[in-house]
């Protein structure tokens, strides 16, 4: 499979498919150079006129690359779509490669706010940077909008603040619907099962909460390290258990060997798998192949959802990358299409990080890729539709489809 890879043609400027350097500049429209301004200091007014600064953060080379320039792909499709200009001003792209590292991330981010004096932030994939990114962002009044970080504690009530915004979605909407769907299916007793950190702990958590109604209960659980490779002494204790339910918070390449050793150790026939929407996602099922078949999950996009703007999406983006459309291919898109209508509000300005902040929680976008979204003013929280999919045979091909809709999910964030 080939991944548009946003390059450099000498040291800045996009062109062709080389892969991204670590720091890369996409400019859009006539070029115009922005005024250099000392950290700190107010923007002269005449910089209105010069480009929109938008600094990227995400992941582009090292483990997450795949999914970090999935993210780059559709935040860059998006303001090609628009001429690379917002209100008819051009639109910078300056992309910081972000791996999972705090300190590097908040390193970037700074550099992003202080010395390139970038409008807004937008990006970043991994819930440990985004946590450094928000406190960040409120000491230096700085807007960010993020397409990952989807670990519940990063967005609160408690610890909200007008310059960070969540346009992806928490791990609580994403598997708090999957309890009460496969309740209502009639399963009692399921064992929960992911990576032993945070986020594989989160959704569980938010599936057993709604799933353990009218005597169904959790009879087990099997956390696992990250990066395992023989699940086996792992199936043999969830087949002890004798569920008839499994639930799975597994991404990526731990997503492609559980599903796989799960059908092969047998399972697959007398027990239901199901799980957080990343266990099989669009970029992992062709390493799952029949294996995936039936399993269902729950995420706020899927491949086979039958909209007019899903459809126009995934076909454009195929033609664009030669690649088939993920979750964060939307994400990235998505987290744009938030940018662009909250500075065309503002006229294509950006008078105050206060003023574009405000502008960003008044952002309500009727058609996207994956339906309606608006953002919750108590925890900026994006409120949107949760999926429930299951892999199917879709013209020859396995893609999830649609089996149900939770329509306006909206993370309590207590």
């Amino acid at each position: 499979m080939t991944i548009e890879q946003p390059g450099m043609s000498s040291r800045r400027g996009f062109a062709g498919n080389a892969g991204p350097n670590r720091r890369d500049v996409i400019i859009g429209g006539a070029a115009s150079a922005a005024f250099a301004v000392a950290p700190g200091m107010a923007r002269p007014a005449l910089a209105q006129s010069g480009p929109i600064k938008i600094g990227v953060l995400a992941p582009i080379s090292g483990v997450y690359a795949s999914l970090g320039t999935h993210k780059v792909n559709g935040i860059k499709m998006l303001f090609d779509q628009n001429g690379m200009k917002i209100a008819g001003r051009p639109v910078e792209l300056l992309v910081e490669d972000t791996e999972a590292k705090p300190q590097e991330g908040l390193r970037k981010a700074r550099k992003l706010v202080e010395s390139d004096q970038v409008d807004v932030l937008l990006g970043v994939l991994s819930s440990a940077v985004g946590n450094a990114i928000k406190e960040y962002v409120a000491r230096a009044n700085k807007v960010w909008i993020t397409t990952g970080a989807a670990a519940d504690g990063i967005f609160k009530k408690k610890n909200n603040n007008p310059y960070a915004f969540r346009a992806s979605l928490s791990t609580w909407q994403a598997n708090h619907p999957m309890g009460t769907w496969l309740a209502g299916k009639g399963f009692k007793r399921v064992l929960l099962t992911g990576p032993d950190y945070a986020m594989g702990r989160e959704a569980d958590e938010a599936f057993r909460a709604t799933f353990e109604v009218n005597g169904a209960q959790k009879v087990g659980e099997v956390f696992v390290p990250l990066g395992t490779s023989d699940y086996a002494p792992y199936l043999s204790q969830i087949k002890k258990a004798e569920p008839d339910l499994i639930y799975a918070s597994y991404a990526g390449a731990d997503a492609v060997r559980f599903v796989q050793q799960y059908a092969a150790f047998g399972l697959a026939p007398s027990i239901k798998l199901a799980g957080y929407g990343y266990l099989v996602e669009e970029d992992v099922l062709v390493a799952q192949g029949d294996a995936a078949l039936g399993v269902q999950s729950g995420i706020n996009w899927a491949y086979g959802l039958d909209t007019p703007e899903n459809r126009q999406f995934v076909e454009d983006y195929r033609k664009r990358t030669d690649s088939t459309a993920t979750v964060d291919a939307v994400a990235g898109y998505v987290g744009a299409q938030v940018v662009l209508e909250a500075i065309k509000s503002l006229g294509g300005n950006v008078p105050s990080q206060l003023e574009l902040s405000q502008a960003v929680g008044k952002v309500k976008l009727a058609k996207t890729p994956r339906g309606p979204l608006s953002f919750d003013p108590e925890t900026n929280n994006v409120i949107q539709n949760v999926y429930i999919r299951e892999v199917a045979n879709m013209g020859g091909q396995l893609h999830n489809k649609v089996v149900a809709t939770y329509e306006n999910v909206k993370d309590p964030g207590e």
